[in-house]
């Protein structure tokens, strides 16, 4: 297990997209030295392809401003962060794309934006208090008698979507199911077929109002 654990982190890379300069150049060579992982820069016009699951892309958020409706459909990899935010952030940028684990701001300290990596390829979210506490006072709904749709899921996806609540990625959720990505995948298109939703925001929120995961 510790070898292969070993083997994920080797594979582990980060991408820093936008523009080509100084700034992101050094803040790469900053990533390198402090993690251990591979960092590079791209330009968000570079990104025709997917990415392995194993890469985390800081996006920059002038860039992703810019471009926000072409990175939503296109960027074809799991998990990304904002990096150089506005403290002022909308929360409907980050609702609107699930795929965004993490959000650091212009004033970020090199030490929070390591700790932030390091906690998005664990698996979990790097967001503000204030972010969180904001998105929680707009879903937060009175709590209804389970649905009569929970009791289609079989328990894998059931378990499943308690894991998305949680925040978990593809690759946690195969982890504590023991099953393969692929497998997980399966399970989550199952489960969206079965309680009519289409991604992991409109799940996460299904499953709040049906006291699942809590």
């Amino acid at each position: 297990m510790g070898d292969e654990g070993s083997q994920v982190a080797l594979e582990r890379s980060v991408i820093i997209v936008g523009a080509g300069s100084l700034q992101n150049k050094l803040l790469a060579s900053l990533i390198e030295q402090r993690t251990g992982y591979a960092c590079s820069t791209r330009l968000a016009d570079q990104l025709n392809g997917s990415l392995p699951a194993t890469s985390l892309a800081l996006i920059d958020a002038a860039e992703f401003a810019m471009r926000m409706p072409a990175l939503c459909v296109s960027v074809l990899f799991e998990s990304f962060a904002l990096i150089n935010a506005d403290e002022h952030l909308p929360l409907e940028l980050i609702v609107a794309c699930p795929g965004m684990k993490g959000v650091f701001f212009t004033d970020s300290s090199e030490d929070t934006l390591v700790k932030g990596i390091e906690a998005i390829f664990r698996g979990e979210y790097w967001l503000p208090r204030r972010v969180l506490c904001a998105h929680l006072e707009r879903t937060r709904t009175v709590q209804k008698p389970a649905s009569p749709a929970a009791t289609l899921l079989t328990p894998k996806e059931m378990e499943t979507l308690r894991l998305l609540t949680t925040g978990s990625s593809t690759e946690h959720i195969a982890f504590e199911l023991k099953v393969s990505p692929h497998t997980v995948k399966t399970h989550i298109y199952n489960l969206f077929r079965k309680i009519r939703v289409t991604n992991r925001v409109q799940a996460v929120h299904w499953a709040a109002q049906n006291k699942i995961g809590l």
